[in-house]
């Protein structure tokens, strides 16, 4: 049986209405499905969990990033993660031993330095 070869038109012509052909059929499928498409059911309860989520997540990166005293007696104070790293390396580096929970021979040095940056935060007027 004899070959007959393909001519560059009719294979052009091949591949642009392949390619046309898609094209009609996601036109089609655009203008049928995509307008007419249903709120999901339960889009109320999704941003209700989207705002909690966000609002706690908020709360989180605050708590994270902020200063607050919490007992003055014993010098425990919450301090900013980045700063509470920074003073964590600087322990590790010169070995100190870090003080177990519950023991009051917390750096007096620490808690006085917290103490006063918590009180330039809230002496600010924001």
């Amino acid at each position: 049986m004899p070959k007959t070869p393909i001519s560059k038109s009719n294979f052009l012509l091949t591949i642009l209405g392949s390619l046309g052909a898609i094209l009609i059929f996601a036109l089609i499928l655009f203008l049928s499905y995509l307008p007419n498409r249903p709120d999901p059911v339960d889009a109320e309860v999704v941003a209700e969990r989207q705002a909690k989520a966000d609002e706690s997540r908020a709360a989180g990166i605050k708590k994270l990033n902020s200063l607050e005293l919490i007992d003055p007696i014993s010098g425990i104070a919450r301090v900013p993660i980045d700063e509470a790293m920074r003073h964590t390396v600087e322990m590790y580096k010169t070995k100190e031993v870090t003080p177990i929970l519950g023991e009051t021979n917390a750096d007096p040095d620490l808690a006085n330095e917290t103490a006063r940056q918590i009180n330039n935060v809230n002496n600010l007027d924001l």
